[in-house]
Order: structure tokens, then sequence, then C-alpha cells
């Protein structure tokens, strides 16, 4: 009945994503609608659904997306390989809305984003990533193809966002380099108008910087 109402890929991947195949929860059908629901848009990232064709576009995809796209890579590979199905999913999930959002304004889907998502489907989803597989233009399977690899030069973060604390409360936000020593976060902090206003001219007893994570800033 469940096969017949959601299709055969949906069902496998609900019970993937209920959790840690140790552990035992209750069955919900809303959340296999959930599993269908991502599907369906995955599908219309990929197929325009009034005319059957593809929306695949050969131009390079954004930079920030190509990032996405390696970090969900190595994410995805390390969860499968210790039977983390949940999580694998998960990231999937993630990197599709991130796709959508994409493909909603722009209207179509760059290959190389598309391609390596349907090949991390295969192992969870194997019908449908098949089928999306031949509608990219390939003539043989997916399921041999091999799993994609992560690009370490699109692994390097540029920036990272650190919060600036006053007193425990985040009060501004600042974007530093992964490399960016304590003394260079503290200048950066200090320099923000929002804090100078929260220091209001007081002299910090003590600051906690914590590089590439936080900055904190005592006062009395």
């Amino acid at each position: 009945e469940m096969y017949e109402e959601f299709g055969a890929d949906t069902f496998r991947l609900y019970e993937m994503a209920m959790g840690p195949l140790d552990a035992s929860r209750p069955w919900n059908t809303r959340d296999v609608v959930g599993m269908q629901r991502f599907l369906q848009r995955l599908w219309r990232n990929v197929i325009d659904e009034d005319t059957g064709d593809t929306v695949i576009s050969e131009d390079e995809a954004p930079e920030e997306l190509m990032r996405h796209l390696h970090r969900t890579i190595v994410g995805v590979d390390a969860d499968l390989q210790h039977l983390r199905f949940n999580t694998a999913i998960a990231k999937l999930i993630e990197f599709n809305n991130a796709l959508t959002g994409l493909v909603n304004a722009t209207n179509v889907a760059p290959r190389e984003l598309v391609e390596p998502l349907v090949q991390m489907l295969s192992p969870l989803c194997p019908h449908l990533a098949d089928e999306l597989w031949f509608r990219l233009g390939h003539d043989t399977t997916v399921t041999y193809v091999p799993f994609p690899v992560a690009d370490p030069a699109l692994l390097v973060q540029d920036s990272i966002e650190v919060p600036v604390q006053v007193n425990g409360k985040v009060r501004a936000r600042i974007q530093m380099s992964p490399t960016a020593t304590e003394d260079e976060h503290l200048a950066a902090a200090m320099s923000l108008d929002a804090i100078i206003s929260a220091l209001d001219g007081r002299t910090p007893l003590k600051t906690i910087v914590v590089p590439g994570r936080t900055v904190n800033i005592v006062v009395k």
C-alpha cells in the first residue's frame, strides 16, 4: 500500500531517514510525505514539469553553491561509509534547497551541480536517480558511476563569520580569514560601530578571542 501511494524510492528514503539503524522510532506517515516532497522538488530542479524537458545549463555555477556542493560530497560520502543514512539525507535536502533557490531565480540548473547530486542520490533512491541520469543525456546507468570526489580547493573557506559579544550578548559579526590571529580578530571587532556604541566609552576588563569562533568583550 505504501509503495503504491508513495513509490518505492520515497518509502526507501523515509525508512533510512528515520534515524540511526540501531534506533527505533514510531511510524509517522507525515514524515513519508516530507521525503516525497524532497524528491518532487529535486525532480523539478532538473525537469520542467510542463514540457518534460530538462532545465539544465552548461554555464558555470555560482562559487558559493560549488563550495556547498563539495562540502556536501565530503559529508555524504563519510555518512554513507558509516551507514549514517539519516544524516546523509539531511545534507542532500539542505543542498537541494540551496539549488532550488538558484533554479527559482534563473529557471535553469547548472549541470556541474545537478550531476553530482544525482550521483549522491543513487545509493538511496536508485530508480529516480537512474531516470534523471538518463534524462541528463547518459546512456548507461548511474549505478556504476564512481561517487563524486570533492575538490580540496573548494573546501577551503575564504572567510568565516565570527560573532562579537559584549558581556556574552552578540552585538555584531565580523568576516575573518581562517588564518587570522587573535589580535586581528580583536582589532576588527573593536572597529565596528555597533561595538563602539555598546562599549559606550568603557574600557574592556577582559577580552576572550577564539579565532574563527568568537570574540567576547567583558566590561563593567
